[in-house]
Order: C-alpha cells, then structure tokens, then sequence
C-alpha cells in the first residue's frame, strides 16, 4: 500500500513547515489528488489517520481536493475528461493523447490554529 508512504510524506512536509517556535496546532492538511495520480483516497485518508501520531498534527484532517483527468487528442484536438488511462478521445475513438491534468499529488496549504 503505497498510500502508506504518501500519509508519511504529507506528515513529513507539514511537520517541516512548522515555524519551530510557533504553538499552533495544525487543524487541516489540504492535499490535491489528480483521478490520474494512481492514488486511492480513503486508502490515503485512513492510513493518514493512522499514522499522524501526537504533537502539533495529531488532530489534524486531511483534507482532498480531486482533479478530474483530462486530456488533449492530438489527432483532432478535442480536450476531453478522462476517467482512467483506457479512455479513448469521445470524438474520434483514438489513443493519440496528452495528459493536461490529473496526475498532480501536492500539499496545498496547512490550516494551524
């Protein structure tokens, strides 16, 4: 479960941000999950809440905010979602595509009271 290594890494980025002086506790990690990432979200969700410990993050939420897949034909130019690697472009039936978006995986911002 590789989502297991992504909550470590999420926590690891949040926990390097934190001002060491500071005393506020974080409330929320916001996350952006591409539908192309290869990501499970309640895989993600669970194992974050599983690993996040004590100290300023222990009461923290993640929070997901999913990008659609999208691509690009490059046979007709039509910019079309994308529900997973095997769709097709929906006016031409072809394969000859460029992903625009989907495959981000990224920290947003951190909530800290």
């Amino acid at each position: 479960m590789h989502e297991l290594s992504l909550a470590q890494s999420i926590l690891s980025i949040a926990a390097k941000v934190l001002p060491p002086g500071e005393t506020g506790v974080v409330t929320a990690v916001v996350v952006q999950v591409g539908a192309l990432s290869g990501v499970e979200p309640d895989a993600l969700l669970f194992a974050f809440d599983a690993i996040k410990g004590e100290g300023r993050l222990a009461h923290a939420v993640l929070q997901l905010e999913h990008v659609s897949g999208e691509a690009l034909c490059h046979s007709c130019d039509t910019r079309f979602t994308m529900a997973d690697f095997t769709t097709p472009c929906p006016a031409c039936g072809g394969y000859n595509r460029s992903i625009v978006q989907g495959k981000e995986f990224r920290v947003l911002r951190l909530e800290v009271e």
